[in-house]
Order: structure tokens, then sequence, then C-alpha cells
């Protein structure tokens, strides 16, 4: 496990500094470092710019439930006694004598701003949050046109300690592209915090964070939502990160592995070397593989897929203070492998994945939100090119069983000390409390080991989509060659 840098100074606006000398890795056989800047032929790569916002000081407003979608997301308005809601001179009043009262609707907070937000992580720096399992934070972009994206359910990244101003607590980053306003919910046990949405339009911002509201409306046993609104969400603070693009370089971003796949090295999609705050820790073996998601946007194309690697990067290293990113592996849904972890593909080196687990594992995760989407056949065939070609260095059969000891973590499935038997290609679930990766990812594993291991899989291993669920392409068969994985042009 990486050890936490000091945090610096919270960032209010965003920035742009100029990246320091970037390291070149050769993954041959010597893994000798080169003093070169990685540039796209045209200008320098910049550094991944950062704004952190605490939702205290965003605006609120009140959504009606069935027309914001947060209704079919599956949030709902817990009871409320509307007699109990002020009204005033100026409220109108009915053909019958009836006061017209303002209608209740969610409250949710609402940022805007001129610039392409690219993608947006949510962080916290006390233990607010509760039991991830009840507690919820959505989010929704607003798309080219106006229409509003649906909702996003955002996944909590569990980690070693309790979240603090020097390792805070935080969500998965989500890609919103070129979206310049975002709306975030937060409930509890399917329940949203109320707000009084004026009678004069919809989407009108609500004066204060809406206690005093909840205060007149709910009963004793709304505490829950009177802990959201009051303490919960103005401890939120969204990070916004902006990764600079890389244009199009093409098969000059390709790096071959010694007799495995071509990836996309750390030099090649712009990893600045002078955010990373520690040496990679390299494990005496490597015993198994661990596949994940990334549970942010499926909606990217693969020139977007540098900028996730590198707000990922950013959002690890410098927000959550974990000095690199913590996956070892990244694959984008059009088959793009990317370096991860500095230190070499070819070494056992240890990331900041797994809970527990990260001693003599290698992490491999999927871009995307696989709980909405199947993972495309290009995806998987890449997955299965990699691990094939990783197992095999380490002497490990993909149908085989991995034989790992845990470490402590709070949200691991077992006890530190505990021998575990798990898959050597397992995931992300089998091994802490989480649905990573994902409702989707978690059945493709058996096509995955299929095709690292070249066996022939049950007739059960293809994931079937629930009705109404998009899928990508089917899964690929497993290739004769391992043809190299093209950056789109």
């Amino acid at each position: 496990m990486r050890y936490p840098r000091r945090k610096p100074s919270v960032l209010v606006a965003a920035v742009a500094l100029a990246l320091g000398a970037g390291m070149l890795i050769d993954l041959g056989p010597d893994r000798s470092v080169r003093d070169v800047r990685p540039v796209d032929n045209q200008r320098q790569i910049d550094r991944t710019a950062i704004e952190e916002v605490a939702l205290r000081e965003l605006p609120s407003v009140a959504l009606d439930l069935a027309s914001s979608g947060l209704e079919a997301a599956g949030i709902e308005l817990p009871e409320l006694d509307i007699t109990a809601l002020p009204s005033s001179g100026r409220t109108p009043v009915s053909a019958d004598g009836e006061v017209a009262r303002p209608a209740v609707g969610a409250s949710v907070k609402h940022l805007v701003r001129d610039t392409p937000f690219k993608m947006v992580g949510f962080t916290w720096n006390k233990p607010v949050w509760g039991d991830p399992d009840d507690a919820t934070m959505l989010l929704r972009a607003k798309e080219a046109g106006g229409r509003w994206g649906e909702w996003v359910e955002l996944e909590p990244i569990h980690t070693e300690a309790a979240p603090s101003a020097r390792q805070p607590g935080g969500t998965e980053p989500v890609w919103v592209g070129d979206a310049t306003e975002i709306q975030v919910a937060v409930a509890e046990e399917g329940l949203a915090i109320p707000a009084l949405r004026p009678t004069r339009a919809a989407g009108t911002p609500v004066e204060g964070d809406g206690t005093d509201l909840l205060t007149q409306v709910l009963g004793a046993g709304a505490e829950i939502l009177k802990n959201l609104a009051g303490t919960v969400m103005p401890e939120l603070s969204a990070t916004l990160l902006s990764p600079d693009s890389l244009l199009s370089l093409g098969s000059s971003m390709l790096t071959t592995l010694s007799g495995g796949p071509q990836v996309i090295s750390r030099a090649a999609w712009g990893a600045d070397e002078s955010i990373r705050c520690s040496q990679p820790t390299i494990s005496p073996s490597l015993n198994g593989a661990i596949v994940h998601h990334t549970a942010g946007s499926n909606d990217y194309t693969p020139q977007q897929s540098v900028e996730i690697v590198r707000g990922i990067y950013a959002y690890h290293a410098r927000t959550l203070n974990w000095c690199d990113i913590g996956y070892n592996v990244l694959v984008d849904k059009y088959g793009q492998i990317f370096e991860g972890a500095f230190g070499g593909l070819d070494r056992n080196v240890e990331g900041t994945h797994t809970g527990g687990f990260n001693r003599n594992t290698v992490g491999v995760s999927m871009i995307g939100n696989l709980e909405e989407v199947t993972p495309s056949g290009a995806m998987l065939a890449s997955v299965g090119r990699f691990l094939k070609w990783r197992l095999s260095k380490a002497g490990l059969n993909p149908a085989g069983t991995a034989h790992l000891t845990s470490e402590y973590f709070s949200d691991s499935k077992f006890p530190a000390g505990t021998q575990t038997q798990m898959p050597v290609i397992a995931g992300h679930r089998d091994y802490n409390n989480t649905s990573c990766p994902g409702a989707y990812g978690y059945p493709a594993l058996a096509q995955i080991r299929s095709l690292a291991g070249a066996f022939t899989p049950p007739a059960t291993t293809t994931p079937t989509p629930e009705p109404g669920a998009p899928a990508e392409s089917a899964p690929a068969a497993p290739p004769t060659t391992d043809p190299p994985v093209q950056m789109a042009q």
C-alpha cells in the first residue's frame, strides 16, 4: 500500500501549470529512464487542472422528482406535513379560497461554469458520509442542446483510514465531457433532501440549505435527512478535473511489451511524473489479478480515453494523495490498453486498487460503468490479451486458484491474516464489499479467463443484460495473434 504525502492547500480555482520534465519508461529489459517531454508535435502537455468547490458554496435548486428523472433513479421524498409549510401575503389563493402553498421538490446542488467540466469527483475530509450502502450521490450533466442527461450514481472509494484533510474520502470520478452545467443530489435509504419549489419557476434557487424547512415539516423519524442537509452536504466538495487533450498521436503512442500486446505507456498518455510522491513498492511474486471498472461514464471517444486516464491519475495522486494512479492497467471500450502505476508492467508493482490485497496482485480496470452496460468485445479481448501475457510471465494458470493472505482493510470481506483461495482472475467484489466490476462486468470474468487461457468457457458465461440495458458489441473470440491496439486518428 502506498503512503499519502502531506496534502497541499486546497485549490479554489483551476490551475494550468506547465508540465515538468516527463519520464519515458523503456519497457525493455533494462527499463532505463530518459528525460524527455512528451509532446504531440504541436504543444507541450499541461498538468491536469484541479478545482475544488465546497457544496455549501453552491446554490440549491428544488427539482420535481418525476420530470427531473430522480424518481426513475429510485429516489423519492419522505412523507411531509405540507400544512407546516410557511405562507405569506403574496402566496396565491385558488378560486375556492384555499391557500396555494409552494410545492416541494428534491434539493440538489447546481454548478455552472464557462469552460467544460470534463471530469468530476466528490470528496470529504471527515467521517460524515455514514454507511456507503445507504448514502447515495447522483450526478447529471447538461448535454449539448440544453438537454439534461440521466442521473449517474457515484461509487464511493473505500480506503484504509478514516477520511481526513491529509487523505480525504471520495467517489470515483465521472467523465462528463464538454458539459458546462451539472447537478448533484444526495440521498440516504432512497430518500432525498426536500426543498421548496417556488411556484413561479421550477429550478429557481432556494435560500438556505433546507434545514429550516426540514425542522418544520419532518417528524422525529427524519433525523437522517436532517443530517444529510445540515452536516453531510456542507462537508462535501466537488473536485473538477480538466485533463489536457493530447490531440491525435496515432501509432506513435504505442509501446510493445516484450512478447505481449501493445500499450499506451505513461509517457505517451502524458503522466506528469513530478506529482508522484513515492517510489513503487515491488512484491516478491505475482499470485493473482483483480479486475475492476472505473464506474464513470460509458460515453467517451477513443481520444477522450487518454483524458480520462490523465484525470484519474491526477485525482488519485493529488486529490486522494495516493501518490500515483491506483490501477496497474486500464483498458477502454475500444480495446486501448493504458499503462497505470509507475514501475514497469513486467514487474510486481503494488497498486492501490483492492484494500487488503494490493500485495502480490495486478489490478486491471475497465474504463466505464459496467453496472449499466456490458463490456465491449474489444475491451474483453484486450483485458484477456494483457492478462495472458502478464500471468504467463508469472507462471500462473488463468483458470487456476490464487492463494493470497489478507492485510487489514476496514471494508475487506476477510479479517487480516486470512488465507484466501479465489480464482487467479477475480473481481474486486470477491475481496471487498463492493459491486465492482459491476453487474455486467463481473459475469464477464469467465470470458476474460477464457481469452487469457485459451480454454473453452462454459456456455453460460456470456452476461445477459436486463431488459432495457444498453449493450456494447459481443465479446470477441480469442485472437490467434496479438494485433496492435490502434489509437483512433
